[in-house]
């Protein structure tokens, strides 16, 4: 009962919220739109929670969530890295079309809104700061990122009479050979990412393993204080070496 438990929390969790295939075909036909409520599968959690509390008891249900939560963490950090780089690649291909612009003899202004235009939401953000503050004078605050180098740049520029094409094409090729770096980085992370992927699964393997030969092991952990105790520790221990696996894993493709 703790795998399926287990297993239905995982696939909550991976439950595509995207539309389907069906609905997108849908959303081309012309014609009112229809807004259907939708259930955020994440919301049947707690619901998840009470069979597990009736069936396990608080112990196993909290260890349960732990668990849960481990297989939450890495798949945030993964589509937290993804987006990232997403989003640098987007800047560049605005940062092309901003650079190409000025070459052509466009004011800044200009260039960067021409840029924005066809650019995704974060990169065109990014353009249309840059061209509010060239038509108004507004200084760009100075974050980290790519962004913060585009910001740098302009302030350069308008500082000391740089080049704005040729600030903001050397602050394009650094993005996309940062962004080169991390994905060739990030698949050489690979292998280590997915051996420890197998070692956090090693003790569900071990649980069912001893069930299989009649050794009782979930009757020991959810019958038995000492059980009780083992179950938390190891949920625990689990969701430690994922997030520090993560950490390690995440500051390789960095450096």
């Amino acid at each position: 009962m703790t795998l399926v438990l287990l297993c239905a929390a995982a696939a909550l969790l991976v439950w595509p919220t995207a539309k389907t295939a069906a609905g997108r075909v849908c959303a081309l036909i012309p014609g009112e739109p229809r807004q259907r409520p939708r259930l955020n599968p994440r919301w049947l959690l707690p619901l998840a929670a009470l069979p597990a509390i009736a069936l396990l008891g608080p112990t196993g249900a909290m260890s349960v969530a732990v668990l849960t939560f481990a297989v939450w963490r890495q798949r945030q950090s993964r589509k937290r890295m993804k987006a990232e780089l997403t989003a640098a690649t987007a800047l560049t291909e605005a940062l092309r079309t901003t650079v190409a612009e000025l070459r052509s003899g466009a004011p800044p202004a200009t260039a960067a809104e021409a840029a924005a235009t066809d650019a995704p939401p974060e990169a065109a953000a990014a353009m249309r700061a840059l061209a509010t503050s060239a038509r108004f004078g507004v200084e760009l605050p100075h974050g980290a990122g790519p962004q913060g180098q585009v910001a740098r740049a302009w302030a350069l520029s308008r500082r000391h009479g740089l080049p704005l094409a040729d600030l903001l094409d050397a602050v394009r090729r650094d993005v996309v050979a940062t962004t080169r770096f991390i994905t060739g980085a990030d698949a050489s992370m690979a292998g280590p990412r997915a051996s420890a992927a197998v070692l956090a699964f090693l003790p569900g393997i071990g649980v069912l393993l001893g069930e299989a030969v009649g050794a009782r092991p979930l009757r020991v952990l959810i019958d038995t204080p000492a059980g009780h105790i083992l179950f938390v520790l190891g949920a625990g221990l689990i969701l430690a070496g994922v997030a520090w696996t993560a950490r390690l894993t995440r500051l390789g493709v960095l450096r």
